[in-house]
């Protein structure tokens, strides 16, 4: 039997999103950045973790995401997990923490503000610690735009593209 002490508690399943099972999972920290690589989790059911495949895997913010389990076909299946703590086996976690300062190469990605405006498309990513930055090419100009983990609402890797809170007036510093 799978102990929990040999598992990384990750989060819980948060609340359903859409009508196909798809839920919203909080995470308890950062060590999410690379699930979008993982193929399963264990969630805890009556007591025991059970392994549940990722259909697919969509980071919603810097703490959440909406995974898609194969198991899980439709709203009211999903609604039975809601609550569920999910887990890593340890050593995954290791591979996490290692990987974690490892950003998605996200050139070329197309940048958007908070009310889905096109800003730009991201030429590169500067690694600063504490104060990441996007580079990246508008229609007239090339800016740098804070890639905090706080201001980004959204990272879509199929469809490349990243939503970001923009302060009032960003736009104008270069001017």
């Amino acid at each position: 039997m799978l102990k929990k002490d040999d598992h990384y508690l990750l989060g819980s399943l948060s609340k359903t999103t859409g009508v196909k099972g798809e839920i919203i999972v909080r995470f308890n920290d950062d060590v999410h950045a690379k699930m979008n690589k993982m193929e399963s989790v264990f969630i805890e059911v009556d007591g025991k973790l059970v392994p549940f495949f990722i259909e697919s895997y969509k980071e919603k913010s810097a703490n959440t995401a909406i995974i898609k389990f194969e198991e899980i076909t439709s709203e009211q299946k999903a609604q039975d997990y809601l609550g569920a703590a999910f887990y890593l086996p340890a050593e995954y976690k290791k591979l996490l923490e290692q990987e974690s300062n490892d950003f998605i190469d996200v050139t070329g990605y197309i940048l958007k503000d908070q009310n889905l405006t096109v800003i730009g498309t991201v030429v590169d990513y500067i690694d600063i610690s504490g104060n990441p930055l996007l580079q990246v090419k508008t229609t007239d100009k090339e800016i740098l735009i804070p890639a905090h983990d706080d201001l980004i609402i959204e990272v879509d890797d199929d469809e490349k593209y990243i939503v970001i809170e923009l302060a009032d007036g960003i736009m104008d510093l270069d001017e």
